[in-house]
């Protein structure tokens, strides 16, 4: 257990080094989409903060039906039901319009950066020496250019997103839970901090599999182009080598899709562990709260305003976790691209 833990250090260090790449990354965002990058920051912040006016809105709406119903229902007390409902609903629309505003924004920021990206490939693309192209590394790194660029740098762009819209509801709901015990966002924080160590362990693993199979994947590509162009169809023909090319492909495939099924697997059942070590900790959590409102400690609404702030809590934090995980992870594969982009031409002239 302990050469484990050493290893996965180790193999964490080695990789954090590509965090490096994050900063470039961002300046291609901002270079490609600098005014849809803004808009959709303010668009985000604004939907990180929409949850707090639900939560808060959610103990005097219980508190005040509770009261209308021991005063019989007369006119005052439903009026103000009535409005802190309109007030709840009002929030919800607004959620669902900033929600389908941005992902209008972001749907023309990928175009965007998506264009720019590819333009940059094909620069260096056509500026390699012609030599690279004899080489089975540099394939390699086009390869790998390729196959992540198109969608990597918009995943990271995603994750930082999602990181501050949910950064910014997680501290308003740590807000709202403070003043029913300080120590309930450290119960937060502890009860999640294992399935950190799963993703950060598994991004790893992902990483160095993708690394190790690039050429098995590249050569599933050819065997692909060599059964699909128009280019080779004749001599398939003449020689019959259709079954052959098909049967090196599946055999290829498979073994793909077995290691990467097993690493699924494996990080499914981590995943469950500590999925299940958190609900006990929420659940203990929600048991002490339920036992100060049978003592009459705590209102019904402010038992309905907790409960519903844990719950946002909890997987606010165990989703903020998830994406830093997912952002150490899109940061190892951006290595891919600009590795590529920082191959030198040996003829100038």
């Amino acid at each position: 257990m302990t050469l484990d833990l050493d290893l996965l250090a180790t193999k964490l260090r080695g990789a954090a080094a590509q965090l490096r790449y994050l900063p470039r990354a961002l300046g291609l965002v901002w270079a490609a989409a600098r005014g849809w990058s803004c808009g959709w920051a303010v668009l985000l912040v604004a939907q990180g903060l929409l949850p707090l006016a639900q939560v808060l809105l959610t103990r005097p709406l219980v508190d005040g039906l509770v009261g209308a119903m021991r005063a019989g229902g007369d006119w005052p007390s439903v009026r103000w039901v009535l409005l802190l409902a309109g007030l709840m609903a009002a929030a919800l629309l607004a959620g669902e319009a900033l929600r389908v505003a941005a992902g209008w924004v972001r749907a023309n920021q990928s175009e965007l950066v998506q264009d720019h990206i590819q333009g940059l490939i094909h620069r260096q693309s056509v500026a390699a020496d012609l030599a690279f192209y004899d080489t089975p590394e540099f394939y390699d790194h086009l390869h790998r250019a390729r196959a992540e660029a198109s969608y990597r740098p918009l995943a990271l762009l995603e994750t930082l997103g999602s990181l501050l819209q949910n950064g910014v509801t997680l501290a308003a709901m740590l807000a709202v839970l403070i003043p029913f015990g300080a120590w309930l966002p450290a119960a937060l924080f502890l009860s999640t901090l294992p399935a950190l160590w799963v993703v950060l362990r598994y991004a790893v693993r992902q990483h160095e599999w993708r690394l190790r199979t690039t050429p098995i994947e590249r050569r599933t590509w050819y065997y692909d182009w060599l059964l699909t162009a128009r280019e080779s169809a004749q001599e398939l023909r003449l020689f019959g080598l259709g079954e052959g090319f098909q049967s090196a492909y599946r055999d290829l495939r498979r073994r793909l899709r077995q290691e990467r099924v097993a690493l699924a697997r494996d990080q499914s059942l981590a995943e469950l562990g500590v999925g299940i070590l958190a609900l006990c900790v929420a659940g203990a959590c929600l048991l002490w709260m339920l036992w100060r409102a049978v003592r009459g400690q705590v209102s019904l609404g402010a038992l309905a305003q907790f409960a519903q702030a844990f719950q946002q809590g909890l997987r606010l934090m165990r989703t903020l976790l998830e994406g830093a995980g997912q952002l150490y992870y899109n940061s190892l594969f951006l290595g891919n691209l600009f590795e590529f982009l920082a191959l030198e031409p040996e003829v100038l002239d």
